[in-house]
């Protein structure tokens, strides 16, 4: 079972080429980016040659976009209210922001605003445990905090999004993703967990100190440890055959 993703703002890894590829499509793309915030993954959108809007409900995030992707495209806003004609994109992603969403309402918003054949493509990045020094590391923090690096994140929205009548042609692709690592880095990494920072100084300093020496006896000096990570991407195409979409562009849902 895949570990929870990596806290923090900082992607984990830079997502492929060939990522982006499966989830939108090698030719250019109409793409709306869901829950954007500083851009990370609207990045390798306008990468990949697509024109990207943005939409993420904080206004100083959005206020950011400009100055990183070029362009003014992006809006402050709520998934389950989007401010978008009907049918206006090719593509939605969702990377690793679906399960904020409320998934009734954001079903029928992602499905309102994308064309007849258009997708959602989502993404979840999280660490892979299947490597064995990745799962000593699991057993240290989860001896401290026994939710520590468990459950695939993901699963629950995903899940929801196969249940919609909105959405059909589910399909799941994997790509795996080695990122360098310093021991102090991993150390810090760690530390960052709130029930390791809650620790009493000496128990803290301890289960830090056998962090540092799980990097000591996994690396190969002089190259840093490589941490792992398994890029799990869906895509759904959308379905209207449930929607009465008007050109206002309101939506009603057919009973």
């Amino acid at each position: 079972m895949p570990a929870a993703p990596v806290p923090g703002a900082r992607r984990p890894g830079a997502v492929q080429p060939a990522t982006v590829d499966w989830m939108v499509g090698e030719h250019p793309a109409r793409v709306l980016d869901l829950g954007s915030g500083r851009g990370g993954f609207a990045a390798a959108l306008v990468e990949a040659g697509h024109e990207v809007f943005c939409l993420d409900h904080d206004p100083e995030r959005v206020a950011t976009l400009p100055g990183r992707l070029g362009t003014r495209l992006h809006v402050a806003g709520q998934v389950e209210s989007m401010p978008y004609l009907s049918c206006h994109f090719d593509v939605v992603t969702a990377s690793q922001t679906l399960h904020r969403f409320a998934p009734g309402l954001a079903a029928t918003e992602i499905a309102r605003v994308l064309r007849p054949g258009g997708h959602l493509a989502v993404l979840y990045q999280t660490r892979d445990d299947t490597v064995p020094w990745v799962r000593r590391l699991m057993g240290i923090l989860q001896r401290v905090d026994p939710s520590a690096m468990q459950g695939a994140y993901g699963d629950a929205s995903v899940a929801d999004l196969a249940a919609s009548p909105y959405f059909t042609d589910l399909e799941r692709r994997d790509f795996r993703t080695w990122v360098p690592t310093t021991r102090a880095g991993l150390v810090s990494m760690a530390a960052r967990r709130s029930a390791v920072a809650a620790l009493p100084p000496a128990e803290r300093e301890a289960v830090l100190a056998e962090v540092g020496g799980l990097y000591d006896s996994s690396a190969r000096a002089p190259e840093p440890l490589l941490l792992p990570f398994r890029t799990t991407c869906w895509r759904a195409v959308v379905d209207h055959a449930g929607l009465a979409i008007d050109d206002d562009p309101g939506l009603t849902i057919a009973v």
